[in-house]
């Protein structure tokens, strides 16, 4: 099954919608990532890996492909690790496949415990949301303070 979250990237002082999308494959185990990401999002594998082992969900024992999309459009940071990890366990059955899920965006970098810590330039990202008429935007708790600003969507501190 192909999960896809709803996330944004920080253009400037605008943002982008980019959908993360998932794809599990019957082959070696390991996570590939596509869509021109910076060697952030590359390193995004490991703490996305340790991230979901020590929240005590499973990680899938397949191949894993994460493709960042628009693909044409260059993707740097740390704030898709969430979404990524959140589409992996979608598409692995782990999480349900809700309207929650598809009416919200997704932000934040993950620790190896799983928490999920601040990202830069979270006005932009709940904008974009708020743009695409999404219901909720999930950010990270200590953006919350910023994210009270902006009126007009849901804003779900984690």
């Amino acid at each position: 099954m192909i999960a896809t979250i709803c996330s944004s990237t920080n253009i400037g002082y605008n943002g982008e919608k980019i959908m993360v999308e998932c794809d599990l494959m019957n082959s070696l185990p390991g996570i590939t990532i596509v869509g021109l990401g910076a060697k952030a999002i590359d390193e995004s594998r490991e703490r996305i890996r340790s991230a979901i082992k020590n929240s005590s969900l499973k990680m899938p024992t397949k191949k894993v492909t994460l493709n960042l999309a628009p693909a044409d459009l260059p993707k740097d940071g740390t704030s898709y690790d969430l979404p990524m990890a959140l589409s992996i366990l979608v598409s692995a059955g782990e999480l349900p496949n809700n309207s929650l899920i598809n009416n919200s965006s997704f932000i934040g970098e993950l620790s190896l415990d799983g928490s999920i810590r601040p990202v830069k330039g979270i006005i932009s990202h709940i904008e974009v949301a708020k743009k695409n008429n999404l219901e909720n935007i999930f950010i990270p708790q200590g953006n919350s303070s910023q994210a009270w600003l902006i009126s007009g969507i849901n804003v779900i501190p984690c």
